[in-house]
């Protein structure tokens, strides 16, 4: 229950971060992945955007810690429907609109939390060692395969939807996450002074940073065009399902041998995919809404005069 805990907490953090950053992209200048030195620019020139980033790394840091806590086919559940549900939150507290599908996915994720919370068995096994070969060839082919899609889709011509960038920021993130719950194992096993020599031996925070650097670009560029509502969902439950089914493959994790737990938990997991479902099909409303509210932002900018120093 520990480990189910500190998820939700994170996920508190993490959605956060990512709301300060959505104001902080809603008011900035149009990036793009295929223009890397701009994005850059225009992120880490951006005060409010680092701040958010800040936040949303320190709810990162925490899943970190509750992977080596319990098994990843709980946790990363937890984690996923902890942002959703925070998102679609704060979505209400600004006045923004959102449909009677995403109230549904509202309504269905506390349901989710209850049972996996419910299929928690204290004899259960976490996996705190990973499979090295597999992890590493795994997190490879995903992170060569999101970056080579996108940059297909680039030379293509082709226009990629906030949903299918996000999608293809929640594999690189999930990289990231399997890396974590590597780090998270260490932790588990050797304390933090223990770990950290441990840690920066082996591949693990280095793999973490490269999924890490591909899942912000392709995510914050999907943000911008859409509400955070609706690309957060798609990235973390595309990442959910990553990580829950190679996370318990390559950390050899064993799901509940009680039929009744496993079927909770399966539940549980089911009700968190329930929510790409009810979102995917609002995208492309919700990138032509968050279009149009940057366009009157920017409009606004340049019409309100500038006020000057007194005696100027």
């Amino acid at each position: 229950m520990t480990g189910l805990i500190a998820a939700l907490l994170s996920a508190a953090v993490y959605s956060l971060g990512l709301a300060v950053e959505q104001r902080a992209l809603h008011r900035a200048p149009g990036i793009s992945v295929h223009r890397p030195l701009h994005l850059a620019r225009v992120l880490l020139g951006n005060p409010r955007w680092v701040g958010g980033c800040a936040l949303a790394a320190a709810g990162s840091v925490g899943l970190i810690v509750s992977l080596g806590l319990a098994p990843v086919s709980v946790v990363q559940p937890a984690f996923a429907g902890g942002i959703a549900t925070m998102l679609l939150v704060v979505s209400l507290a600004l006045g923004e609109p959102i449909t009677r599908g995403e109230k549904l996915a509202l309504a269905l994720m506390p349901a989710a939390l209850l049972l996996l919370s419910l299929s928690l068995d204290a004899s259960g096994s976490t996996g705190t060692t990973p499979h090295l070969p597999l992890l590493l060839g795994v997190s490879a082919a995903t992170v060569v395969g999101c970056v080579a899609a996108m940059a297909a889709a680039g030379r293509a011509g082709r226009y990629v939807s906030a949903a299918a960038m996000g999608a293809a920021a929640g594999l690189a993130q999930g990289v990231a996450g399997l890396q974590g719950k590597a780090v998270g194992g260490l932790l588990a096993e050797n304390g933090l002074l223990a770990a950290v020599p441990t840690a920066l031996a082996s591949p693990y925070p280095y793999l973490y940073a490269v999924g890490w650097a591909v899942g912000i670009v392709l995510f914050q560029t999907s943000m911008q065009r859409s509400r955070a509502a609706v690309t957060a969902p798609v990235a973390n439950v595309t990442g959910n399902v990553f990580m829950v089914v190679l996370g318990t493959v390559v950390f050899g994790e064993e799901l509940p041998g009680d039929p009744l737990q496993l079927a909770l938990r399966i539940a549980g997991f089911g009700l968190t995919l329930v929510v790409v479902v009810l979102i995917r099909g609002n995208v492309a409303r919700a990138e032509a809404d968050t279009a149009r509210t940057r366009a009157a932002d920017t409009s606004t900018d340049a019409t309100t005069p500038r006020r000057t120093a007194p005696g100027h």
